[in-house]
């Protein structure tokens, strides 16, 4: 009867201390939490398309500017002589833009042209009226988001100058005419607006 007794009380124990440990366990239990989560921004836009060319990816867009050689009864259709005037078009889709920011367009002739009196005259935003550039061909606009409109429409204007104020002679002309280019440069530049 003592060992039955006896293995009772071990029983009863080792049934004690498993009680006793598993309340512990809820006792620390209801003190231990934790918890995790991610916080998602969403990234403000910036893609820009100059006539109709993605910039960001591919910033060189000269395949997409023609220029327009305006008609002249004693010049050639298409082709460009001291006198001649034309223009180029840029086309500037600001759609998948979700901050504010500065746009500037600046033109020249190009460094390696051999006309050196082209002049880009003036221009003209959303058929709006014609601005006239005074020393430099170089514009700047400040666009906001609250804006509706999200494509801007710019006509620049060219002319090769001849006469009055001129860089090249007759003979710089001719030259040119034989073995010489006319380019012009175009540089489009976005600046997100720092905010206050």
């Amino acid at each position: 009867m003592i060992q039955i007794n006896k293995k009772y009380k071990i029983i009863l124990l080792l049934f004690s201390i498993l009680i006793l440990m598993n309340l512990i366990q809820e006792s620390y239990a209801k003190y231990i939490s934790s918890a995790s989560a991610n916080g998602n921004f969403i990234i403000a836009k910036w893609a820009f398309k100059v006539n109709n060319q993605d910039v960001l990816n591919n910033q060189d867009f000269s395949n997409k500017i023609i220029p327009v050689i305006e008609d002249n009864a004693h010049i050639k259709s298409g082709v460009i002589a001291p006198t001649s005037t034309g223009y180029i078009d840029l086309n500037i889709d600001y759609s998948d833009v979700a901050v504010d920011f500065t746009e500037t367009i600046s033109l020249s002739y190009k460094e390696n042209s051999s006309v050196t009196d082209l002049v880009i005259t003036g221009y003209q935003l959303n058929d709006g009226e014609i601005i006239e550039f005074n020393n430099s061909a170089s514009l700047s606009l400040n666009h906001s988001i609250q804006e509706e409109n999200k494509i801007d429409r710019y006509r620049f204007f060219i002319k090769w100058k001849d006469g009055t104020g001129e860089n090249m002679d007759n003979q710089a002309d001719t030259l040119a005419s034989v073995e010489g280019n006319a380019a012009v440069s175009v540089n489009v530049n976005f600046i997100q607006k720092a905010s206050s």
